[in-house]
């Protein structure tokens, strides 16, 4: 049976690969957390309140699946309407008023102070 070592490594190979990626530091979640849809955000906002808590919900059910908050302060206004969100929308399969809602939920986001995420002890 020489195929056999051959064959163990690289199942003892594949699981490896797979504990890192689920063990690795990115994937102990964001640096940010989204901020929630506080009076503050939607007084810094030009969105209504409905379509804000809209677009924070599809970004926790929807964004948040692959990828932790980033601080969409890191991007500009361009970038976010332009090139992310078009991007994004289309992975998480959001319809237009969905896309729309997120990103005036990002818009606003952006604004706010940055909240760190508490650090695991």
């Amino acid at each position: 049976m020489k195929g056999t070592p051959s064959r163990s490594l690289r199942i003892f190979g594949k699981i490896l690969a797979g504990a890192a990626i689920i063990f690795s530091p990115s994937s102990c979640g964001p640096a940010y957390v989204a901020p929630p849809v506080t009076p503050q955000l939607v007084k810094i906002s030009r969105a209504p309140l409905s379509e804000l808590e809209r677009g924070h919900a599809l970004h926790q059910a929807k964004c948040a699946k692959c990828h932790g908050f980033e601080n969409p302060a890191n991007y500009e206004i361009d970038e976010l309407t332009q090139d992310i969100m078009p991007e994004m929308a289309r992975k998480a399969k959001l319809d237009m008023a969905g896309e729309k809602a997120v990103l005036a939920y990002l818009l606003a986001a952006r604004k706010m102070p940055a909240q760190e995420k508490p650090s695991a002890r």
